[in-house]
Parts: C-alpha cells; sequence; structure tokens
C-alpha cells in the first residue's frame, strides 16, 4: 500500500523481465547448439517462478571487517539484478575478485546453478558476493528466476554423449535446494 503506486511499478515490471528472460534464454540455447526454447522449457517454461528480492545494505562504519553477503552462487537458473550507483557487488574469477561496474540502465544477469547443470558446465554459475560502503546504503534489486519444486533438473538430453556423460545428477529442484541449503553432497 504504501508507496502506492509500488504493486502496479512491480507487475509491469515483471512483464517486461519475462521478454528479456525469454530473450537471454533464447540465446544461451543457441549457444549450445539447442534450439531457441529449449533451455528455458528445460528449466520449467511457463511455470518458471520469478522471485524478486530487494537487498538493502546500510552504510557501514567498518566495511573493512564486513561483507554485505558471502561468497555465493545462486541456486537459480538466472538471476537478473537491478543495482544502484553503490559500488559492492564482487565477481570471482582467475583467483581475483573483480568489482562489477555499475553501468545506468543496464542489467547484471548472473547464470546459476541449475543453469550450469541444464548445460553439463558449459556455463558456470558466477560466484559472487557484496560488499558494504563507509558512506553511502547500497541496494539492488535481484529477481530469481528458478523452476518449480517438483520440476526436474539435470543435464539437457542433447548435451550428453558418449564423449560428453552427464557430468551432474538430475533431481527435483526442491532437493537441490534442500541439499545446497544443508550443505549435502549433489
Amino acid at each position: 500500500k504504501n508507496p502506492s503506486s509500488y504493486r502496479e511499478a512491480n507487475e509491469e515490471y515483471c512483464k517486461c523481465l519475462r521478454g528479456v528472460a525469454e530473450k537471454i534464454f533464447r540465446c544461451m540455447s543457441l549457444g549450445l547448439g539447442l534450439e531457441g526454447p529449449e533451455l528455458m522449457e528445460a528449466a520449467g517454461g511457463d511455470s518458471l517462478e520469478y522471485l524478486l528480492k530487494i537487498n538493502y545494505y546500510p552504510p557501514c562504519p567498518r566495511p573493512d571487517l564486513a561483507l554485505g553477503v558471502v561468497a555465493h552462487t545462486d541456486m537459480s537458473t538466472l538471476t537478473i539484478l537491478v543495482p544502484n550507483e553503490v559500488p559492492g557487488l564482487q565477481v570471482f574469477r582467475d583467483g581475483f575478485w573483480y568489482d562489477v561496474k555499475y553501468i545506468p540502465n543496464a542489467l547484471i544477469v548472473h547464470v546459476g546453478d541449475q543453469l550450469e547443470i541444464m548445460s553439463n558446465g558449459k556455463y558456470k554459475a558466477v560466484l559472487h558476493r557484496s560488499t558494504v560502503s563507509k558512506e553511502k546504503a547500497r541496494m539492488s534489486w535481484p529477481v530469481f528466476l528458478e523452476p518449480p519444486s517438483e520440476h526436474l533438473i539435470g543435464p539437457h538430453p542433447k548435451l550428453i554423449d558418449d564423449n560428453n556423460p552427464a557430468n551432474f545428477k538430475t533431481k527435483k529442484f526442491g532437493e537441490y535446494v534442500y541439499c545446497k541449503l544443508n550443505k549435502l553432497p549433489q
């Protein structure tokens, strides 16, 4: 109810985001040699769940002693993120943490665990973390695109053959989440 336009703005954003997600999935499918809609269908198609989270990181007097969020990969297929202009997102690559630069009006897209599984490791989930600022509040608006809990996720069958065996087990997304949250072997 407050602000009064919040629900309407989020509904409009979600409609636009669905089109963006479809384009990203289509391009990633083609990058693997699959037909355009195959990855999105494998992830749950029209049943994909869009989970919006709003992260607020207040100013921190000792940012050298704190992290906003510890290093992790997202359990989702994709994460589409709107940041504000305050730096704080870092990605890990080749043994180093890199700051993600803020680009006005741009979205940040993370490959999540489920896309790594579906691609049989061809796409890698993004290891990332958040830092805090001494002077400014940082906000981010991630939307996690997740399969339904009962949906089976595994390497796409067209990416598996005698030369490319499955690197991941097929399981229900809910089982995957349970294992990851409880730090059980996948």
